[in-house]
């Protein structure tokens, strides 16, 4: 872990882009549009976690509607705002204007709409697909689309833990890290298995892998893929590759993805009719009507799912990523 070293609050930058009336603290785009701060997470809880972040963004519009769209199971702890959540169950309210709420999303299989009031401050843990999910008791199939709150099964001490504004949104991170080592190790012995964590990188880095090399690869049937797959992510092979499709595609419309590979995603589609009707079933809009969204929320999705992307293929690092501006990063422990 690193050292808690406390230092002046990060100023917020406010965008220059389409919105004026948003301002982060955790990052913007080079067209002023909000993101998260996110890493890698440390190595004794990599087995289980894919990434954590944090979002704390001051909305003066006083209401916004936008949408999460994370492909594997997250905890959203949001600090502030009162949120609805449109779910497979229908719609889910929560309120965190008096207290931090610990919310479980299952996989999703398409854009969750989202209408936040007030700020938009929360702290996020993704799994990787096969980890077991908050409820232990359902299976990821049952989970998909679909929130649990766990604040009853939280510690008193972690569930009220304060995250003072005064301090980096790095040293956030650390805390949420720990806390969140804490609750996982209470509850999970045993990682996902190997298979899972290797299907999930190569939905990262290249979407038209072959199932029969994965098998030959951990010495299976085809059958037996699968059937891992969709025990571990829910879906099934052909819908997780088209949802990774999808959600690279998105990303490179939005603008949180590496210029130079926008062409390959949209040679992933048999011609351009192909990619409108992905997009639409995915996102509820055409690609050019998305092109055009602030999507506040989703672009944050995006790009944190990018990032990981990034480190998986051993590329460009957080200070390096087009996209980013880097006058507008918060400050690091380490920094001077």
């Amino acid at each position: 872990m690193m050292s808690l070293n406390r230092r002046p609050p990060p100023k917020p930058h406010r965008a220059n882009g389409r919105s004026a009336a948003l301002a982060s603290s955790t990052g913007l785009t080079r067209d002023g549009l909000p993101l998260a701060y996110s890493r890698a997470p440390a190595r004794d809880i990599a087995p289980w976690v894919q990434s954590l972040a944090v979002v704390d963004i001051e909305d003066g519009t006083g209401r916004r509607r936008c949408g999460f769209f994370s492909d594997n199971p997250v905890i959203r702890v949001p600090l502030r705002g009162q949120w609805r959540f449109q779910t497979a169950d229908g719609p889910r309210d929560f309120d965190a204007r008096h207290g931090s709420r610990t919310l479980y999303f299952g996989p999703q299989t398409r854009e969750m709409e989202v209408e936040v009031r007030g700020p938009i401050r929360f702290l996020m843990v993704q799994f990787h697909p096969g980890a077991p999910s908050f409820d232990q008791s359902k299976t990821h199939e049952e989970t998909l689309d679909r929130i649990e709150c766990f604040d009853s099964d939280i510690p008193g001490d972690i569930r009220r833990a304060d995250y003072d504004v005064n301090e980096s949104r790095e040293t956030w991170l650390d805390q949420f890290e720990e806390r969140c080592r804490q609750v996982l190790f209470q509850r999970v012995k045993t990682p996902p298995e190997e298979m899972s964590l290797a299907i999930s990188q190569r939905l990262l880095t290249d979407v038209d892998f072959d199932l029969d090399e994965v098998a030959e690869q951990f010495g299976v049937s085809r059958r037996t893929v699968e059937r891992h797959v969709r025990t571990s992510f829910g879906i099934s092979p052909k819908q997780a590759v088209r949802r990774a499709r999808a959600l690279d595609m998105a990303a490179a419309l939005l603008g949180v993805a590496m210029p130079e590979e926008e062409a390959d995603f949209r040679l992933r589609y048999f011609d351009q009719s192909h990619m409108t009707r992905e997009i639409q079933h995915f996102f509820g809009t055409s690609p050019g009507a998305l092109a055009r969204m602030e999507a506040v929320l989703l672009r944050i999705d995006l790009e944190i799912r990018q990032m990981r992307r990034l480190e998986a293929m051993d590329e460009l690092g957080v200070a390096q990523v087009p996209w980013r501006d880097p006058e507008a990063e918060p400050p690091t422990n380490g920094a001077a």
